[in-house]
This record gives structure tokens, C-alpha cells and sequence, in this order.
């Protein structure tokens, strides 16, 4: 089986999220929909910050276990979850390439609401207006990881 980067592992992830939240959407299975967009930007954010952005999955100690999500700086803080990743992105890639990334991370925030926990509830948690956001959002990100993939930079 041939060994995949943690870059690939995140893009595919990315793409596999989205496929099943297209799926569970034209169904109208609306919370499992937003649950999955919501993990596909997030995904395709880490892979292009794997890639691009100056991440990194390296021990953060000499002699240190691998971490199970992406560092980024000198301060080695981890690139969490969302909403907190979306927020947090732009102070990483402002002054850099990744204007267009930023300019979207800085002018929308379709996932201020979008908690991980939200599998939990019931299904009056998300609208279809929000899970409709959040598609556009995931298509918006996944089409910025192929640019950059093909640019070699964020754009």
C-alpha cells in the first residue's frame, strides 16, 4: 500500500466530505449535510496550510511523538477546528500569497455557528439557508485548494 502524505491525507478527506455532504444535501438530510461541509473546509484549510502555509505535522520536540493535527509558528500552536480554524487562518497568511484566501477567511464566516458537537442534537439545529452558506463555503474552499495545488501557493 503506497504511503500518502499528511497533505493528501487532508485534500482527500476534504473531497471525501464534500461528495457525502452533496449526497446527504440533495437528500435533504440537512444536519448530517452541515456536519460534513463543516469537515470539509476544514480539511481542505489543512491542506493547503500543510502545503502552502507554512504548517507543519513534525514532532514539536526533538525526539517527540508525531502530533495528530497540523502546528503552525514559532509557538507551535495547532491548527484546531472550526469556527476557531477560520478565524484564526488569516493572521497566518496575511502579507503572504493567499489574498483571496484571506479575503474570504476576513469578509464572510458562514461557520461562526458550525460546532463539531452539533451531531448530537436533533435535527431543528441547522436551516436550510445555513446548510446552503455552508455548501457554498466548502465549494469555495475545495476549489482554492486545487488553485493552489496548481499555483504551488495559496492564492
Amino acid at each position: 500500500m503506497p504511503q500518502t502524505s499528511f497533505e493528501d491525507d487532508y485534500r482527500c478527506a476534504a473531497q471525501r466530505h464534500h461528495k457525502d455532504a452533496v449526497y446527504l444535501h440533495d437528500d435533504s438530510r440537512l444536519p448530517n449535510a452541515d456536519h460534513h461541509y463543516g469537515f470539509a473546509v476544514e480539511c481542505a484549510l489543512k491542506s493547503m496550510m500543510l502545503r502552502y502555509g507554512g504548517a507543519s505535522m513534525a514532532p514539536k520536540r526533538v525526539n517527540g511523538n508525531p502530533p495528530n493535527k497540523p502546528w503552525i509558528g514559532s509557538d507551535k500552536k495547532d491548527l484546531g477546528h472550526l469556527p476557531n480554524l477560520w478565524h484564526d487562518l488569516p493572521l497566518h497568511i496575511h502579507g503572504r500569497s493567499g489574498g483571496k484566501l484571506h479575503r474570504i477567511l476576513t469578509t464572510s464566516d458562514p461557520f461562526s455557528t458550525w460546532d463539531v458537537a452539533d451531531r448530537y442534537r436533533d435535527d431543528t439545529t441547522v436551516t436550510a439557508t445555513t446548510v446552503a452558506e455552508r455548501k457554498n463555503a466548502s465549494v469555495d474552499m475545495l476549489t482554492l485548494e486545487q488553485e493552489a495545488s496548481l499555483a504551488g501557493r495559496i492564492p
